[in-house]
């Protein structure tokens, strides 16, 4: 079992594809690249933290995109999500406001909308797109999917990249010490 984490797929949104430069055709183009993506890389046991923004549609709808995803779902609610109802109806085990996890040695805060001003601790969010192109700012990682080639992100991946920042931010003090 492995996990995984990911945002702002935006499923049958087809305004999403313009406003973000999305290399897709149409919104079903878009669903089936995005599933394919998905499922190539997630088993049916592993868990996927979802950080909002699922996408479109009725409630109905939704919920025959997400049972075509592999994985056990939690969900970080996005400011384009419905209540948590509407999410567990979907398809998601849980949905939560944000969460803290611990991934690898690092206390990490999933939530949506990355805080301003950025935090001490290190935070996975969406929502920004691909406005912040820089995967790593700080100790906040983007997980929009424009960023990751619209493929989730595998927790070995996310843990790589938190320890090579602790390192550089302890490096950082330790000069200046």
């Amino acid at each position: 079992m492995h996990n995984w984490f990911i945002s702002d797929t935006h499923f049958s949104h087809t305004n999403i594809i313009s406003y973000t430069g999305r290399p897709f055709a149409s919104s079903d183009e878009m669903n089936e690249s995005l599933i394919h993506n998905w499922n190539a890389l997630v088993e049916q046991d592993d868990t996927v933290f979802f950080l909002g923004d699922f996408g479109l549609g009725s409630t109905e709808y939704l919920a025959t995109l997400c049972s075509r995803l592999h994985g056990n779902k939690i969900c970080i609610r996005g400011n384009h999500d419905g209540s948590s109802m509407k999410m567990r109806k979907i398809g998601f085990l849980f949905v939560l406001e944000s969460a803290f996890i611990k991934i690898g040695c690092h206390k990490v805060e999933l939530i949506h909308v990355p805080s301003t001003p950025t935090p001490p601790h290190f935070q996975l969010h969406g929502h920004v797109h691909e406005k912040r192109s820089n995967k790593l700012v700080g100790t906040q990682l983007n997980l929009s999917v424009e960023v990751w080639d619209y493929k989730p992100v595998s927790e070995k991946t996310i843990v790589a990249l938190l320890d090579h920042a602790h390192q550089d931010v302890c490096t950082a003090k330790h000069r200046t010490s």
